[in-house]
C-alpha cells in the first residue's frame, strides 16, 4: 500500500509572480527478487521560468535542479541532484520525469529540493513519507496508481512500463476531460500458486478513511503468471465532483480478500453536475435543512461558500442562483454529513452562529459581511493572530493587514493578507495581496496602495513594482517585519 502522508511543501514567495509548484507521487514495486521505489515528477509549467533556448531558436524552455533524498532516521539511504529541463515549446508547458530507487522494504522519508535554474529566488521544498513492501508472500499487490492518458509504443519513453506509455494525474486531480479512470497495479505470485484468485476494482465516494459508499466496481480473474500487470478501466463520466479513492483487492475462489490497495483522489465534473443537480427532485424530510426557508438556505449557502473547495467551489454560482429548492437543500446537507459525519447539525448551528457575527462585524453596501474579502478570509481561515489597521498615512489609502501564524489548510507559517478602502465607504475593504497559497498575490501592491502619492511628478514610476522609501510609508515594513 502507498502509504503517503501529507506533504508540506515551502514555497518562497518572490516579487516576480512566480511560486514553484511540484506534483510528486511515489509507490512501491518488484521487479525479480527486488523492491523499490518508483517516483513520479511533474513540473507545473506556469510556475517557472522559461527563457530562450540556448540553441537560438525561437523556442523557449525552463530548467528546475532537483534534489532527491531518501532516508530513515539520520541514516540517508540514497540520494540523487540533476537538472530536469522542459521540451523546447513556444508556450510554458508542465514536465514530467519517472526516477526508481531500489531499495529494501521499510518506511522512508522523501525530501525534495528544487530550484528554478533561470530565477534563484524561485525554489520550492517537500517532505513526505513512504513505504516500500516485502512482497515475499504467496501473492500480492504492488501500489496501485492512477493515469490520464494510457498509449501503447514509445518502450524508450522514460515514462513507458511494460510496453505502455502512462501519464500521472497532477496532485491526484481528475478533471472534466476524463471520461474513464486508468488504473495500473502488477500482482505478484509464486510459482505454486494457481489460478484461482481475482482482482475487485472500485471508485468508493469519499478517502479512504471514510465510511465507503461504492460508486463502481468491477471483477476480472487473475492469470497464472508470476508477475501480472494490471490496466484497469473504469467510467467516470457520470462521477459527480467530489472525493474518491479508487480500490484493487484480490481476492481467493471463497471470497476471501487476500489484500487491498487504495489511493486518494478529487473528480471535477462540473457539467454532469448540472444535470445532476438541475435533475434532482427528492425531499429531504428527515434533516434539519427540510424546514428552512427559502431567504434562510439562499443566506446559508453563500455563507458556506468560504469553506467549500474544489472541486465543488466552482458548483457554488449554480447552486445559489439556478438549482431548484431542493438541490439547494441536498447540497447543504451533503456538506455538512462530510465535513462533519458524526454531528452534521451540531456543526451547521455552531458555523452559522460564527457567520451572522461576521456578516455583522464586515456588513457593506456590497452584499452580507462574509461576502466582503475580510469577511470571506476571517469564514475560511479563521481569526488572524494578529491585525494592524492603519488610516493615517497620507499617501496611502486606509489598510488593514492580517496575521497568521500557521494556517492549516495551506500548511503555511507566518502568512500574510493586506486589505485596502479604495472608495474610502465604510468596512469596502478588499484584498490587495497576500502570501497564502491559492489567494491573490499582487506584485505590485505598494504601487496600488500608494498611488495617491505616486499621482505627484517625479514620486515614483508608476510601472514599478515597488515605492520610493518615505517616512510616510511604512506598509512594506509593517507587511514583512510586523
Amino acid at each position: 500500500m502507498k502509504k503517503l502522508f501529507l506533504i508540506f511543501p515551502i514555497c518562497f514567495f518572490v516579487f516576480q509572480g512566480l511560486c514553484l509548484e511540484i506534483s510528486i507521487d511515489a509507490s512501491s514495486f518488484k521487479n525479480a527478487d527486488k523492491t523499490y521505489l518508483e517516483t513520479y515528477i511533474r513540473i507545473l509549467g506556469q510556475t517557472v521560468e522559461f527563457k530562450s533556448a540556448a540553441d537560438g531558436s525561437s523556442m523557449l524552455q525552463a530548467g528546475v535542479e532537483l534534489t532527491i533524498i531518501l532516508s530513515q532516521g539520520d541514516n540517508i539511504v540514497s540520494f540523487e541532484r540533476f537538472v530536469l529541463n522542459s521540451p523546447k515549446s513556444k508556450t510554458a508547458k508542465d514536465f514530467l520525469d519517472v526516477k526508481r530507487f531500489a531499495l529494501p522494504e521499510g518506511e522512508y522519508t522523501l525530501k525534495l529540493e528544487a530550484n528554478d535554474i533561470h530565477n534563484a529566488d524561485n525554489k520550492l521544498e517537500l517532505e513526505k513519507k513512504v513505504v516500500v513492501f516485502a512482497y515475499s508472500g504467496a501473492i500480492h499487490l504492488s501500489d496501485i496508481q492512477l493515469f490520464n492518458t494510457v498509449t501503447t509504443g514509445e518502450p524508450d519513453n522514460i515514462l513507458a512500463k511494460n510496453g505502455l506509455l502512462m501519464e500521472p494525474f497532477t496532485y491526484g486531480f481528475v478533471g472534466a476531460e476524463s471520461k474513464v479512470l486508468n488504473i495500473y497495479c502488477e500482482v505478484y505470485k509464486n510459482n505454486e500458486l494457481a489460478d484461482n484468485h481475482f482482482i475487485r476494482y472500485a471508485i468508493l465516494e469519499g478517502y479512504s478513511d471514510m465510511e465507503p459508499t461504492v460508486s463502481f466496481q468491477k471483477f476480472k480473474k487473475l492469470s497464472a503468471k508470476q508477475t501480472e500487470p494490471l490496466l484497469l478501466k473504469l467510467p467516470i463520466d457520470k462521477l459527480p465532483s467530489g472525493n474518491y479513492h479508487a480500490l484493487v483487492e484480490i481476492f481467493d475462489k471463497s471470497k476471501n480478500t487476500i489484500e487491498t490497495r487504495k489511493i486518494d483522489f478529487v473528480r471535477s465534473n462540473p457539467e454532469f453536475d448540472r444535470e445532476y443537480w438541475m435533475s434532482y427532485n427528492k425531499d429531504e424530510d428527515y434533516s434539519f435543512v427540510a424546514e428552512l426557508s427559502e431567504i434562510e438556505l439562499d443566506y446559508a449557502l453563500r455563507a458556506i461558500s468560504a469553506i467549500v473547495y474544489e472541486p465543488k467551489k466552482s458548483l457554488m454560482n449554480f447552486i445559489i442562483k439556478e438549482a431548484p429548492i431542493r438541490a439547494q437543500k441536498k447540497f447543504l446537507l451533503e456538506f455538512w454529513k462530510e465535513n462533519a459525519p458524526s454531528s452534521p447539525e451540531f456543526s451547521y448551528y455552531k458555523f452559522m452562529e460564527v457567520a451572522k457575527a461576521i456578516d455583522l462585524e464586515f456588513n457593506s453596501n456590497v452584499g452580507h459581511g462574509f461576502e466582503t474579502d475580510r469577511g470571506y478570509m476571517f469564514l475560511r481561515y479563521g481569526k488572524p493572530s494578529n491585525v494592524l489597521s492603519i488610516d493615517t498615512e497620507p499617501d496611502s489609502y486606509p489598510y488593514e493587514i492580517w496575521y497568521y501564524n500557521y494556517l492549516k489548510e495551506t500548511n503555511q507559517t507566518n502568512v500574510r493578507f493586506i486589505f485596502y478602502n479604495k472608495s474610502l465607504v465604510h468596512n469596502d475593504y478588499s484584498i490587495l495581496h497576500s502570501t497564502c497559497i491559492g489567494e491573490r498575490q499582487n506584485p505590485a501592491w505598494e504601487v496600488e496602495l500608494y498611488r495617491k502619492g505616486l499621482e505627484v511628478p517625479n514620486n515614483n514610476a508608476v510601472d514599478d513594482l515597488t515605492v520610493g522609501d518615505s517616512w510616510q510609508r511604512n506598509a512594506r515594513r509593517y507587511f514583512n517585519d510586523f
